[in-house]
């Protein structure tokens, strides 16, 4: 979901520029306002606001105000906001969640941004201005036309940000205007015995499974930066809902979607104060609060509307109160008198919960692995049921949120899901509703935006899909936004880097060819918190991004009346891999943690690099464009989506519930998309959840060190390390990383016995193959809840397993198989034994190609890279495992280029054989590497292995040689090696 921005000026003049076509005429549609014709035009989603604009000017006139400003957030400057608090779309008809009003004795305007141009349109009745931007100048500039000298222009304090009442009062300084707050609110007046109650509901605490630390150790931290501070702050004022909630590890639910309650926060050096309605609060929230009572630690409850005046006592002493501009109102920072404030953007509680601990982040990173099961299946469910006309935008939201609502620990949406067809899905934040509801179409894009909230994380997905055949505008579109996906998620920056410096690289792809986006690129999002969580983004009053901050990435494309695009996943900041080392902080990048699949049926192959076809990464977009469906090791078994998910032959209406909406008929893509989704990202929940329960033995792919030696001319070992998956119970949290701890529990603290999930040794312990070795410099050692990384002391030597670019590296230290942070370690140079002198004559070898792409040179086939790599040959060890009938499903026809591709797999098969029959005499081994030894083996894995090989090379016999004269053992396309003997 994209986040809310004050979109600059230099975005709209592109995204102007981005239209090449004129503007369809208002008069052709008939889904929006006319206010030119006679009669005017109105569409149904507009609602007839004369009398209520009548009785607000008449208050207007009874307190002498000549125009009234009305915003669209609440005392606490929420973006989402309950239903009580929404007075601009009281007034309006607009829903939109971003806008301001101002309304005069004969004139109203509403100003909003360009996500809701067209929703504005097709909500507003005629007597409003549609003024498509968000300035604060233009309606300053507006307010000075409408309201003559001398008049009044009020607005409710409690309800505008310190910034903004500062930028209105320079918009009007000098005009003879007067700007004058007034505390009681006008359309509450008009609004009277209508306006909704109060929320009631119960305020409750957060499990400690669920939090990343007790509030007890966060007070402590705030305390600690209040006394580290240069002006030594005697306290923290907390406005904003999210700060409050996230301190006390404390939840409601009065805003929907937002699990957030009204409150506001004093900390001092030496006391607490909570303004909240105590009655509302839970037994244990209580209990909670109160425990450290008396003392420092005790939480003083007092009533909610007593936070003013409190404050203004406060500051009559010796102080000094520190607060965050964005989130405090004007009407609380009137009582605070200049020279006892202490002001940033942000509070400290604001920049503390951006930056997510260990535990945070595996708790988010398990509540996107069960998200993506509720998604995938969603995809799957409109693959069959759009075709057949039985969906609409509406029915599709409703069936998304009830996918979740059958996924563990889910609290329902994290905002209202945006579900758009056809030219609906041009409106950024478009809602179905049962009146505006258009039916899905394989003719039309479709645009899905939706998130869910759940005890461990917040997640927010969106997916742009299209079951026919799209135009080339669409696809190439299409094209370009997943590009400047890849491009940001993948980008390595300095730290400190604000986001607004990286963000154009989503753009660039679109930039080239003049197309645009008018929205923000990103957004931060909580853990069970908002779905936009700030001050995390790509916006020029965003903080510089910093390791473990999450954020979306989601570039879009809009074309008016036809279409909309847009694909966005969450990811985390981390620590970048880099060759050089400049300053005290290592540089940064993305890791996302998203795991659904992009619409293959949109990519344009042509426009794509070599870099963003080969992209690993936690997404599963290598995982989805692949179709090869055989395994690379065709002897060990793997989950089948055919055994685990049944078909149900029949095509009868939609199923009633989450959990049979999954045993569908399937289409052949989507079941090898979800088959490798589940056996390479998703571990053994998703399985479990995909299956409906079935049993079945799910084993870990193994993974080779993406950093080996290039010139290495062993073959790495297919053996896997052998683990079995005990059953995972109703609580578990499954570690997105994969375990291969011998033995290990992996629990969530304060989770019983049936909150685990374990994973056994069940065989030999791990004996290779290695990266190389590592020696510790600087002691680690894990916090409690992380059980995946490896406790380091200095002098320690770890084998390195794997080293991928980005994230933690696995290693062995001490016979247990773990993670540890590459920072923490200095990389041992390999030492290497001489090579043994040839006996007897010496024949010619050639070298083994060291990449696919190497190999696709050498027989001069490389415009096939982009078709292998695409579907998941992407390295020697996948390309030797290449068959006849998989060039069938690659649609690779040419006789020639088959054989050739054929006789290239067969001779890596022949020459790997051969290296392991001889041993590796003539290839120097690192010195602490064990030669590979057979008896880790099963005792008759050997012999199964030759078997099925020497089957599989009778069933794919080798095609005449485009070479005959090259021996056999050579690659063709290459000259002969010299004589002498080479490492």
């Amino acid at each position: 979901m994209h986040p809310p921005q004050w979109i600059a000026a230099w975005v709209l003049l592109l995204h102007g520029c981005a239209m090449d076509r004129p503007p369809q005429a208002a008069s052709a549609k008939t889904d929006i306002r006319n206010c030119t014709a006679d009669p005017p035009y109105l569409p149904p989603t507009a609602i007839n606001t004369t009398a209520r604009l009548a009785a607000l000017r008449g208050t207007m006139r009874a307190h002498s105000v000549h125009a009234y400003i009305v915003p669209s957030t609440d005392a606490h400057m929420s973006e989402y906001i309950a239903e009580r608090d929404s007075r601009l779309g009281w007034l309006t008809g607009f829903t939109g969640s971003a806008g301001t009003v101002v309304v005069t004795w004969d004139k109203a305007a509403l100003w909003t941004d360009s996500r809701y141009w067209i929703q504005a349109e097709r909500q507003l009745d005629c007597n409003w201005e549609l003024q498509r931007t968000t300035w604060i100048k233009s309606i300053g500039l507006w307010i000075l036309e409408a309201v003559p000298a001398g008049g009044n222009i009020s607005l409710d304090p409690f309800l505008f940000s310190i910034d903004t009442w500062n930028s209105y009062s320079q918009a009007l300084h000098g005009s003879g205007r007067t700007l004058l707050p007034i505390e009681t609110n006008l359309v509450d007046q008009v609004w009277g015995d209508q306006r909704p109650p109060p929320a009631s509901s119960e305020i409750y605490s957060l499990p400690a499974a669920f939090t990343g630390s007790s509030w007890q150790e966060k007070v402590a931290g705030i305390r600690q930066q209040m006394e580290q501070h240069v002006r030594r702050p005697t306290a923290v004022l907390l406005s904003g809902l999210e700060e409050t909630a996230w301190l006390f590890n404390l939840r409601g639910n009065d805003i929907p979607y937002n699990p957030v309650f009204y409150s506001y926060t004093l900390l001092t050096n030496s006391s607490i104060s909570l303004f909240v309605d105590e009655t509302r609060l839970s037994a244990a929230a209580r209990q909670s609060l109160r425990a450290g009572c008396p003392g420092p630690l005790c939480v003083e409850l007092q009533e909610y509307g007593q936070a003013r005046a409190h404050l203004r006592r406060y500051t009559q002493g010796n102080v000094t109160v520190w607060l965050g501009t964005e989130y405090t109102t004007y009407g609380l920072y009137g009582v605070i008198p200049q020279e006892k404030l202490l002001e940033d953007s942000y509070s400290p509680v604001m920049l503390a919960k951006a930056v997510k601990n260990a535990k945070e982040q595996e708790l988010l990173r398990a509540a996107h692995v069960r998200d993506a099961v509720a998604v995938i299946q969603y995809l799957l469910w409109l693959e069959k049921m759009v075709p057949q006309g039985q969906v609409d935008e509406f029915s599709g939201a409703q069936h998304i949120d009830m996918l979740r609502q059958a996924q563990e620990h889910n609290r329902g949406p994290s905002f209202q899901s945006i579900s758009a067809s056809g030219l609906n899905a041009a409106l950024a934040h478009y809602s179905p509703s049962n009146r505006s509801s258009r039916k899905l179409s394989v003719d039309e894009m479709y645009l899905s935006d939706t998130g869910g909230q759940y005890l461990d994380g917040t997640t927010d997905i969106t997916r742009t899909m299209h079951w026919g055949v799209p135009t080339p505008l669409q696809k190439e579109a299409y094209t370009r936004v997943l590009m400047g996906n890849i491009d940001l998620s993948r980008l390595i920056f300095p730290p400190n880097t604000a986001g607004r410096v990286v963000e154009s690289f989503a753009r660039r792809a679109l930039w080239n060819v003049g197309l645009n986006y008018g929205h923000g690129t990103g957004h931060g999002i909580g853990n069970f918190l908002s779905v936009h969580e700030w001050p995390v983004g790509f916006q020029s009053n965003n903080v510089p991004l910093t390791a473990g901050m999450f954020t979306s990435i989601e570039p879009g494309y809009y074309r008016d009346g036809e279409f909309g695009i847009r694909i966005e996943d969450v990811a985390l900041v981390v620590e970048a891999q880099t060759k050089h080392h400049t300053g005290e902080k290592p540089f940064l990048t993305f890791e996302v943690v998203s795991l659904v699949p992009y619409d293959r049926n949109l990519i344009d192959l042509s426009l794509l690099s070599l870099e963003q076809l080969s992209l690993q990464r936690s997404s599963s977009f290598k995982d989805f464009a692949k179709s090869k469906v055989s395994s690379p090791v065709p002897s060990e078994k793997e989950f089948n989506l055919e055994e685990n998910i049944p078909e149900d032959e029949s095509s009868g209406s939609v199923p009633d519930d989450a959990a049979r909406s999954s045993g569908m008929k399937l289409s052949k893509k989507w079941r090898a998309v979800i088959s490798r989704t589940m056996n390479r990202k998703m571990g053994r929940m998703a399985v479990k959840a995909l299956a409906e329960g079935k049993q079945g033995d799910v084993e870990e792919e193994g993974s080779l060190c993406p950093l080996s030696p290039a010139g290495s001319t062993e073959e790495p070992s297919h053996e896997k390390v052998p683990l079995s998956y005990l059953e995972m119970e109703e609580d578990g949290h499954p570690s997105v990383s994969r375990q291969l701890s011998s033995g290990s529990d992996v629990s969530s603290p304060g989770s019983s016995n049936r909150d685990s999930l374990r994973l056994e040794e069940s065989g030999p312990a791990y004996s290779g193959p290695f990266c190389g070795r590592a020696r510790v410099h600087t002691d680690f050692t894990p916090s409690p809840y992380d059980k995946d990384s490896l406790k380091l002391r200095k002098g320690d030597i770890i084998g390195i397993i794997e080293k991928p670019p980005v994230g933690t590296w696995t290693g062995l230290l001490n016979n247990r198989v773990g993670s540890f942070k590459f920072i923490y370690v200095d990389v041992i140079p390999e030492e290497t034994a001489p090579a043994r002198k040839s006996r007897g004559p010496s024949k010619s070898k050639r070298l083994k190609p060291k990449t696919l792409h190497e190999l696709l040179e050498r027989i001069n086939l490389q415009e096939h890279a982009s078709t292998l790599l695409l579907n998941g040959y992407q390295t020697l060890e996948d390309f030797k495992e290449l068959r006849e009938t998989h060039l069938n499903e690659l649609n690779i026809t040419d006789p020639q280029h088959r054989a050739k591709l054929l006789t290239a797999a067969e001779l890596l098969l022949d020459y790997d054989s051969k290296s392991r029959g001889e041993g590796v005499r003539d290839t120097p081994r690192p010195l602490h590497q064990p030669a590979p030894a057979a008896a880790s083996l099963p005792a008759n894995a050997t012999s199964r292995l030759s078997q099925q090989r020497a089957s599989r090379r009778k069933a794919t016999a080798p095609k005449p040689s485009l070479h005959p004269r090259s021996p056999r053992g050579t690659f063709p396309g290459t000259r002969a090696a010299s004589r002498d003997r080479r490492p």
